[in-house]
């Protein structure tokens, strides 16, 4: 009997696999479509490749102010071979079902569900385990909206397999999905509008962030609308035509050759039998699991995105390593989720952990302090031409204790990692200020915003009159 049964084999599942095999456990992963999950086949491998080639282009196409003269010919066929090509690489490497046999698990090709509570049936076979951890992800949510269907749509599912790039794309939906896609397209040659319901883009990140980032994407030439609904889709002459309702509540009309869908995922909950196996969930939203990510059967764990908390690859492998210890070893630990780090990958970048302001101040009061840079202060920034965006930090009493940081800017999502590791250790703003970096890094930006903390203190009445006097 095995220690593990899994079902789904993505970021979770993975790490099952090599991790929990390696401590020599029975593991076996159960896989309905292809190992890699999103992350590998829809979602952080390809948009990061091809947010690499737009990049380039775009890089080539302005070069002239750099001196270079370029214009960049983009074979958007080959655009996608390239990113088909990482995929395969990524997936051979780590993803592979000879790979996780090779690291000692087991692995099986099919659609599973409960058939009782302590049961998995699987390709006619019926499977018992000690545990069991259901990992089968999310998928795109597909808005309401009539005459959608009809006239077609792209999800984050189909869009790496197109092999022209549509000349006109809507894209619905202000999140990450919708701003890295949509800038990555624009830079390939595509006309891009993007429609968001809400009052800014990246709801999810500080308040500020959402609107430096429509300010840098209108800026780039592509076109933003916020607090907009759209009401109606329509074929028209071969074409998509959607009608929407601005923020004046007047009715406007955008013509596409394509529509993107990001407007959100929900989870992989359909046919996997949980009634069978007296598991707790709701149907469109999540399966219900308690600190230490345990459903209402003690057998069954769940985690990633079918828990409908942080539905992010690092977010789930760090679940699934959890889970390995609750499953396998005495003792039971919780799952923290205080200091979350997460990344939107578009240009620039936007980094994020912790609480963001309005939560801060909700929480804080009075006690709050906010700490900003704009980029355009740190020297490394100035060479590269990269001076849109500002770092934030967020601290809270005498000790100067960080509870938010974020960043917008190049390379933010490797930057905010150094906030992470600052915040988990206790590390206070003024020590953050206080120490030595490299000059000159973008990430010295952190430690410069830091500083201000040095400054606010410094700018106190009574020091002021003090220095003064000792420097009569």
């Amino acid at each position: 009997m095995d220690d593990l049964l899994v079902i789904g084999g993505g970021s979770a599942g993975i790490t099952f696999a090599k991790f929990g095999a390696s401590l020599g456990a029975k593991i076996t992963v159960i896989e309905a479509n292809k190992l890699g999950g999103d992350c590998t086949w829809t979602g952080c491998v390809p948009s990061k490749s091809l947010i690499h080639a737009a990049k380039i282009a775009h890089t080539t196409a302005t070069a002239a102010r750099y001196g270079i003269s370029a214009q960049p010919s983009i074979d958007f066929a080959a655009v996608m071979g390239y990113v088909h090509s990482v995929q395969q690489q990524i997936y051979q490497h780590d993803d592979a079902p000879e790979v996780l046999r090779q690291a000692g698990a087991r692995v099986i090709e099919g659609r599973a569900r409960f058939y009782d509570d302590q049961t998995v049936e699987v390709n006619g076979e019926l499977l018992r385990a000690k545990h069991f951890c259901i990992a089968t992800g999310s998928h795109p949510k597909i808005p309401t909206i009539p005459g959608l269907a009809e006239a077609g749509y792209l999800t984050n599912e189909d869009v790496f397999l197109l092999e022209a790039l549509p000349k006109r794309i809507v894209v619905l939906g202000g999140g990450p999905i919708g701003c890295e896609l949509g800038q990555a397209l624009f830079r390939l040659g595509a006309e891009v509008t993007i429609i968001q319901q809400g009052p800014r883009l990246l709801p999810k990140d500080d308040h500020a962030m959402g609107a430096a980032l429509a300010q840098a994407l209108k800026s780039e030439g592509l076109q933003l609308y916020l607090n907009t609904k759209t009401l109606k889709v329509e074929l028209q002459a071969g074409a998509k035509q959607l009608t929407i309702q601005t923020a004046n509540n007047q009715p406007q009309t955008i013509v596409a050759d394509a529509i993107l869908v990001a407007a959100g995922r929900t989870p992989n909950l359909h046919n996997l039998g949980l009634d069978a196996a007296g598991i707790l969930y709701d149907p469109e939203q999540r399966i219900h699991v308690d600190h230490y990510l345990r459903t209402s059967n003690p057998r069954v764990f769940a985690c990633g995105d079918v828990i409908g908390r942080y539905q992010f690859t690092h977010v789930a492998a760090q679940e699934a390593g959890l889970v390995l210890r609750n499953a396998l070893f005495p003792g039971q630990s919780a799952m923290k989720y205080e200091l979350v780090p997460w990344a939107t990958f578009t240009d620039p970048e936007v980094g994020h952990v912790g609480l963001n302001e309005d939560q801060a101040r909700a929480k804080y009061g009075s006690s709050l302090r906010v700490y900003e840079l704009p980029w355009s202060a740190n020297d490394r920034a100035r060479t590269e031409d990269a001076t849109q965006g500002f770092t934030k930090i967020l601290a809270v009493g005498r000790k100067e204790q960080i509870v938010g940081v974020h960043i917008i800017g190049q390379g933010a999502g490797d930057m905010i990692n150094a906030a992470v590791l600052a915040m988990g250790t206790g590390v206070s703003a003024s020590k953050l200020g206080g120490l030595i970096n490299v000059y000159p890094t973008r990430s010295q930006g952190l430690k410069m915003t830091a500083q201000r903390s040095f400054t606010r203190w410094l700018e106190k009445p009574w020091l002021q009159r003090a220095l003064r006097w000792y420097f009569r």
